[in-house]
């Protein structure tokens, strides 16, 4: 995945899920990381640092964690869910929610459409003869 734009800058919040994040990486190891150490311990830049420094973190261990990957890497194309208010990458320009709320509205939307079938059809009768 190249990056053509600047660097982005992450804020605080996202700094800590990033070094998180990083301690998940294959080259990480106490501290350290081994695709630089050329015989002498080089300290992990990913986990030091307020930018995303490390192409192999942002090909291979940001995209663990979705929701940071979009604030980071898809800042024009993110969207913001309508119930919870979080942002996402739609699949599609229609896309109004996020994963977690689509399956939620989803669910609602087929219960209210089940009910209006059925009242429609006389099976939910609410006077008894």
């Amino acid at each position: 995945m190249e990056i053509k734009e600047k660097i982005p800058i992450m804020t605080y919040s996202q700094y800590r899920r990033a070094r998180k994040l990083a301690h998940q990486c294959c080259n990480y190891e106490n501290g350290n990381c081994l695709a630089l150490d050329d015989g002498e311990e080089c300290v992990c830049v990913q986990s030091i640092s307020y930018s995303l420094l490390c192409r192999w973190f942002r090909a291979a261990v940001l995209p663990l964690d979705e929701s940071l990957e979009a604030a980071l890497l898809h800042q024009k194309e993110q969207k913001r869910c309508t119930v919870c208010g979080q942002p996402f990458l739609p699949g599609s320009n229609r896309a109004k929610y996020c994963k977690i709320c689509a399956a939620i509205v989803h669910r609602r939307q087929k219960t209210a459409s089940d009910r209006k079938r059925r009242a429609a059809c006389g099976q939910l009768e609410t006077k008894k003869p």
